[in-house]
């Protein structure tokens, strides 16, 4: 028996934009954070190395319901205009080791999907169930604000 039960969150949503332009999107991330989410993204910032490679680092702050997540973590996979992966380091990794954002083209249109993947212990489900729903609860939710923002802020430029 597995010690971990994993989770796999994901959200799409269809943006009447190019690969390129959500590229653009993220590849300007420090100054496009903030707009993103306004609600709940504080900071991200590249702490070395340059945007959109593998290898640097970052650290960002958002809040995820009424906790303030600080997360640093790396590059750790680039696909121009198609694919961005993060992973954390420890102590989020140990529930969080990644996320991902895939962009698919469709037509002139491209499909923006976020990706975080969760893993929580088995005696953590069994006694803190309720605060394991409510991670899973508020990061999906936080994940379809986002996409619902991105499109918002890239159909209007």
């Amino acid at each position: 028996m597995d010690i971990y039960k994993e989770f796999v969150l994901k959200h799409s949503i269809d943006i009447n934009a190019p690969p390129e332009k959500l590229w653009d999107f993220f590849r300007n991330i420090e100054k496009n954070y903030k707009t993103w989410h306004p609600k709940d993204h504080i900071l991200f910032e590249w702490t070395k190395g340059n945007p959109l490679e593998v290898g640097p680092t970052i650290y960002s702050e958002q809040k995820m319901g009424s906790e303030l997540a600080k997360l640093k973590g790396a590059c750790t996979e680039i696909i121009p205009n198609r694919k961005i992966t993060f992973k954390f380091d420890f102590p989020t990794s140990f529930m969080c080791p990644k996320i991902e954002w895939l962009i698919e083209p469709k037509g002139k249109n491209s499909i923006f999907t976020a990706v975080t993947y969760y893993k929580f212990g088995r005696l953590f489900l069994k006694l803190s169930k309720d605060k394991a729903d409510y991670i899973l609860e508020t990061s999906n939710k936080h994940m379809q604000e986002e996409g619902e923002n991105l499109k918002n802020i890239l159909e209007r430029i």
